[in-house]
Order: C-alpha cells, then sequence, then structure tokens
C-alpha cells in the first residue's frame, strides 16, 4: 500500500489477533521511524519493544496506574476498569516505547521532540501499511518510575509515546476528520 493510502486507512485499533508480529516486521517499521526528518541530525529518538513478559509487567502497571484514578480503588467500578485495561494490554502483540534525547538548549529540545513525534507518525504509517493496527499513548504513565525502569530510559531522556501493535482484531473505518480545506488559509502576498 502507498503511503497516501496508508495515511487515510490508518486509525487506532484498541483490540489485536493474538498473532505474534515478526521481529523483522518490527524492525522495518523502527527504520522506517528513523528516516524521519531532524534538525541538525541529532537522531533525538529511542525505541524499546516490549512482548511477552515484558508486555504482561507493562499490563499490570498501566492496570495499577488506572486504580488511582478511583475514590475507591476497591469498588466494583475500578475492578472492572483495571481487569480491562490489564486485558486489553496483555492481548496487544507488542508496544513500542518511543523516547527522546532532553536537550539542555530549549530550541533543540523542541526540535528533538517534533522529530521524535515524526518518527512516531512514520512508525504508524508504516505499520499501516503492512496491514498492522496501532494506538498511541501519551499521558502520565510515560512518567511512571517502575514503567520508564522497565524501558530501561536512560538518564537524558524522556518517553515521548507508547506504541500498541497487532494485527487488527477487526477492520475499523478511519475516523471523521474535517477537510483540510476547512483548516487551511492560503496566502499568496505579503
Amino acid at each position: 500500500m502507498d503511503a497516501i493510502a496508508a495515511i487515510h486507512r490508518r486509525t487506532s485499533v484498541r483490540h489485536f489477533r493474538p498473532d505474534p508480529i515478526p521481529r523483522q516486521t518490527i524492525e522495518t517499521l523502527l527504520e522506517a521511524a528513523v528516516r524521519a526528518p531532524n534538525h541538525k541530525l541529532t537522531e533525538p529518538w529511542r525505541f524499546v519493544v516490549f512482548t511477552e513478559a515484558a508486555r504482561d509487567r507493562f499490563a499490570e502497571l498501566r492496570a495499577r496506574q488506572r486504580l488511582t484514578r478511583f475514590p475507591d480503588p476497591t469498588s466494583e467500578e475500578a475492578r472492572s476498569a483495571t481487569d480491562k485495561i490489564r486485558k486489553e494490554t496483555e492481548r496487544t502483540p507488542a508496544l513500542i516505547v518511543v523516547m527522546c534525547a532532553i536537550s539542555t538548549d530549549p530550541k533543540t529540545r523542541e526540535e528533538d521532540y517534533a522529530a521524535a513525534m515524526m518518527a512516531t507518525a512514520n512508525l504508524l504509517i508504516a505499520a499501516a501499511s503492512l496491514g498492522l493496527g496501532t494506538y498511541l499513548r501519551t499521558g502520565s504513565i510515560m512518567q511512571d518510575p517502575e514503567v520508564t525502569a522497565l524501558a530501561g530510559l536512560e538518564p537524558g531522556f524522556r518517553i515521548v509515546g507508547i506504541v500498541s501493535l497487532g494485527y487488527p482484531e477487526a477492520e475499523e473505518a478511519p475516523r471523521r476528520r474535517r477537510p483540510a480545506g476547512e483548516l487551511t488559509r492560503w496566502v499568496t502576498g505579503a
């Protein structure tokens, strides 16, 4: 599938078939990721792939974090929500942790973050082109000390996203987007 078709087809997928993803396929996605534009070629991105036991440990950490959202973590509602998160994560064949260098220079730090997110977009589009589904997670889970330890986060780096990866359980239509024409202003003279 070409890049334009993959971009239009791509959507967030939460439910995956249990089929494992060959390591070579994941390596292909990561090679696409590192082709992202990057000012001054700092190559600020790093990746960690969770599968099997590491994925299951991440599932436990996600479930534990979800409990913190409930006033009564022992309630049926809390237990149900955490079980759902745990099972959803355990059924995900692979997760890719995307990390980014944290430069001391504010301009470079901003450019590097943008580059890491463009690398993530490349990965998502490449996955769609191969028939894989993805779901990009951001938020407080990325700062959880046990998650950063599991990922082996090095000093001077931060996690910028965690991508769930697998073969979609069912085909999903992409979510509606406003046409670009409604969001674009053309300037032809100054």
